[in-house]
């Protein structure tokens, strides 16, 4: 049977656990919420729906260059292995 102490210590890495999770939805919702800000205010985007409509216009190209950059990436780091 566990003692006190370590039911005890159980609890409290069961709270700080609890409270890093609310922690990082915190930080995961602000930073949507500043992107999303920026999106708007580089786009000069007044509403909701219209910043929809754009991002799915631009989706597909943001996804090309994404798997362009892996690429370029994967490509750099096997050049860089030969140079040893």
């Amino acid at each position: 049977m566990a003692s006190e102490k370590t039911k005890n210590q159980i609890l409290e890495i069961e709270e700080q656990i609890k409270r890093l999770r609310d922690k990082q939805k915190r930080l995961v919702a602000k930073t949507q919420s500043e992107i999303g800000k920026y999106v708007m205010d580089t786009w000069n985007i007044k509403d909701t729906e219209s910043a929809k409509v754009f991002i799915d216009l631009f989706k597909e190209q943001v996804h090309s260059s994404q798997q362009v950059a892996a690429s370029d990436e994967t490509n750099d780091q096997g050049s860089r292995s030969d140079d040893f």
